[in-house]
């Protein structure tokens, strides 16, 4: 033991493992001999295989053995046990054992030098039970540290289960995210080929017209040309004959009395005549006029249509909100509208409501007060995801009485749930909408320009559905509402 002495400073501990452990075998002392002269000591086991090399030589110098650590020589019958040292090593085990135990209840505590076995619930921190009877934790709430890991590791499973719940839907929304990222740049890509469709489409109908108006012209310019040519012939035929009469006129009234009246009767007729003509002139004729007229016209279309066109490319097309309220003469005996005629829900009877023309007598519709011809208009429904429901658009001329047909072909656009399933009212399929949301407010928007009616998830602005090139055939729309049994919706303010 003298070479390994204990460093200062060290784990006392640790540093008496280590002085009780072989040098040979690395393990506790098993049955420790002690070597007389240098007094190192090892296993009496680990030293057998030198002592039997040794005695098996035969002669005297062969049957000295020499240390393992040292080297120095020794007779095999000269070594004799280390109790001390086996005594030594028992007490390291058991240190050994009580730390490992200590370790495995939580260390030992700074202060008492105790097992940490203890936990305390306000300050959170395991404590030895010295610390659970010292004042600062005499109120507090104490139990076993084992007690205290499990629910910890309760709560942790439970923290790993939601952190591991939302990183799943963290891994969906990048694919989704990344999916619809995709399918708006589709979408972008395609309408960026139809713009270009459109304004080469544009520019070639506008060449047409222009070939057109302007060989049009070219037409007129000749006809202007000809009659210009044939009025001014026939007007200095005209002015020669008014001068051949001025001068006989002047020849007459120059003549003496007796050759005067000779023929003056006839020459004061044929002046007559010839200022009655000259009372209808020589004139352009109307068909050329309003020809010309009608060129006018179309070029004042021409800058306002260009002004406007520039606008809506430069500025955008304009969106207008409008402020629906519901009309309560449409509205069918079995739906119930709020005060401010913002809401609607379905009755348990019908009521009492006086007959009118525009009132549906056995579709649960009501229309909106609002009309519209042209324009872009938006605006927005909140919706329940129960009972049975559809918002949309109507032709003002939607049949009001009997079984109206539930479909664009009567003239209603509009999109709804129905058995369960979020649709468009397109039958007899009336498609499925594809959602990733439930959605609890519904933008309408109408294009009565472009004749286009779409709907959208006003939260998220996901496209849920759109009727295009519909005919509106310039006729007044009105926004469009059906509720069935639970369902109610609220126009959004």
């Amino acid at each position: 033991m003298g070479e390994g002495a204990m460093a200062a400073g060290g784990d006392p501990v640790r540093d008496l493992c280590e002085e009780a452990t072989c040098p040979i075998c690395l393990d506790f002392f098993q049955g420790p001999v002690i070597i007389p002269g240098c007094g190192h000591s090892f296993c009496r086991s680990c030293l057998s295989p030198s002592l039997s090399l040794s005695l098996a030589g035969g002669s005297e110098e062969r049957s000295l053995c020499s240390c393992p650590q040292c080297r120095q020589a020794f007779q095999p019958g000269s070594l004799f046990p280390n109790r001390q040292l086996a005594n030594l090593v028992e007490i390291a085990k058991k240190l050994r054992d009580q730390g490992n135990r200590g370790q495995g209840q939580g260390g030992a505590c700074q202060k008492h030098q105790e097992p940490l076995k203890l936990f305390c619930k306000e300050d959170r921190s395991p404590i030895c039970v010295v610390c659970d009877r010292a004042k600062e934790h005499r109120e507090h709430t104490v139990i076993p540290l084992q007690e205290a890991a499990q629910e910890y590791q309760d709560l942790v499973s439970i923290q790993l289960k939601l952190l591991e719940v939302k990183r799943g839907k963290i891994l969906e929304n990048i694919v989704d995210t990344e999916k619809e990222g995709q399918e708006l740049f589709e979408l972008t890509q395609t309408e960026r080929q139809h713009t270009v469709t459109q304004v080469q489409e544009i520019r070639h109908f506008l060449e047409e017209q222009e070939k057109l108006l302007l060989a049009q012209m070219d037409k007129v310019e000749e006809e202007l040309a000809r009659q210009k040519e044939r009025n001014g012939a026939r007007l200095i035929e005209e002015l020669d004959s008014v001068d051949s009469i001025i001068w006989e006129l002047e020849k007459k009234r120059q003549q003496p009395a007796s050759e005067l009246l000779k023929d003056v009767q006839g020459v004061l007729q044929r002046s007559e005549e010839k200022a009655a003509i000259f009372q209808n002139p020589v004139t352009f004729s109307p068909e050329l006029k309003l020809k010309i007229w009608d060129f006018c016209d179309i070029n004042h279309f021409l800058k306002a249509s260009t002004e406007q066109f520039k606008k809506a490319l430069l500025n955008g097309l304009p969106m207008k909100k409008a402020n629906v309220s519901l009309d309560q003469d449409t509205a069918h005996p079995r739906l119930v509208l709020s005060e401010d005629c913002k809401s609607v829900g379905w009755g348990e009877k019908p009521q009492d409501l006086p007959k009118n023309l525009k009132r549906f007598d056995q579709r649960s519709f009501v229309l909106g007060c609002e009309g519209f011809t042209t324009g872009r208009h938006h605006w927005d429904v909140f919706v329940k995801g129960e009972g049975i429901w559809a918002v949309g658009v109507v032709r003002k001329s939607v049949r009001r009485k009997g079984p109206v047909e539930f479909s664009p072909e009567e003239g209603i656009w509009a999109v709804g749930k129905l058995n369960n399933n979020y649709r468009s009212i397109r039958p007899p399929e009336n498609p499925v909408l594809r959602l990733r949301r439930e959605p609890s407010r519904i933008r309408v928007t109408l294009n009565c320009t472009g004749e286009r009616v779409a709907f959208f998830d006003a939260d998220t602005g996901d496209f849920l559905y759109a009727f295009s090139a519909i005919p509106f055939s310039g006729e007044t729309l009105h926004p469009y509402f059906c509720v069935i049994e639970k369902g109610q919706l609220r126009i959004s303010s």
